[in-house]
């Protein structure tokens, strides 16, 4: 249970980081870039889930679909430089857990508009397929068959800078909106024993993948309605650190409730306390490289 003073303990700590960061000369423009990634991966994860992956790829997807539908709002050829990087995404991943290093430099993701529209579609038709390669694997050892023909969201390919009409991004919605539809559909239909099965290469549950790709959609959806102002890095890391503290007064003021989880971007699950000790993790091992 995340309790208000170790919620409270934790600000005093991200508000003692954030000055190390702020006050460190060496490799600035890196650090200051990953540490932006660090707080507003935090901030990101301590927005409420439900705790059902069912209920959370719905709930994702309305949230989602708020953004997609202004795409055309923004300047179709404008890349928009996201907070995640490769190297985080490394981080957040590799098993075991490899620490985040300035000296590895950094490798940001980018979106605009179409290339939203590519990632969203992509990703739920990868995990869409991986359903049914998962349970072939759990009842018939059949060994899955990888598919990624996707292209990631460190590359922006040239049809990525099209323009994108309201005809176009209507089409491109009927699409995504049938493709979550099929996905929810798929992952209600699943037992509790093939939702947590443990793959035996130490993959994911399909419990897990479910909560990510809820999280995910939003990622990649509010990329460019949510993007940090300016191309300052210690004005962009201010601002991280801003929307963080705001993201830990609210999980603070909503205290415990089992009905909500807290999922990271690959589907963890955590308490509150646990993000923010994340962070500061991340953080330090960043100050320390």
């Amino acid at each position: 249970m995340t309790t208000t003073t170790n919620l409270s303990a934790r600000e005093a700590a991200l508000r003692a980081s954030r000055d190390r960061v702020l006050g460190a000369a060496r490799d600035r423009e890196t650090l200051l870039a990953q540490a932006t990634g660090v707080r507003m991966i935090a901030a990101w994860t301590l927005g409420p889930a439900p705790r059902d992956p069912v209920r959370h790829l719905e709930a994702a997807h309305a949230r989602a679909r708020v953004h997609l539908v202004r795409l055309t709002e923004h300047e179709a050829a404008r890349e928009v430089v996201s907070v995640m990087t490769n190297e985080l995404f490394d981080r957040l991943t590799a098993d075991p857990p490899q620490p985040l290093r300035r000296s590895a430099g950094i490798h940001q993701y980018s979106y605009t508009p179409r290339k939203i529209l590519r990632r969203v579609l992509d990703h739920f038709l990868d995990h869409l397929n991986q359903i049914d390669q998962w349970l072939a694997w759990r009842s018939d050892g059949v060994v899955p068959t990888p598919t990624d023909g996707w292209v990631p969201s460190t590359v922006t390919l040239p049809d990525d800078r099209l323009p994108l009409t309201r005809s176009d991004l209507d089409a491109w919605l009927w699409r995504i909106d049938q493709a979550a539809r099929l996905l929810v559909q798929r992952a209600a239909g699943l037992r509790a024993a093939e939702l947590d099965w443990p793959p035996p290469d130490r993959g994911w549950p399909l419990r897990r993948v479910f909560h990510h790709v809820a999280r995910s959609e939003l990622l990649y959806s509010a990329s460019l309605d949510e993007a940090l102002p300016g191309d300052d890095p210690g004005e962009r890391y201010v601002e991280a650190c801003r929307r963080l503290g705001e993201a830990v007064q609210a999980a603070d003021a909503r205290g415990d409730d089992p009905a909500v989880v807290y999922s990271g971007l690959y589907g963890v699950l955590r308490r509150a306390d646990e993000v923010i000790d994340d962070a500061l993790l991340f953080e330090s091992e960043l100050l320390a490289d």
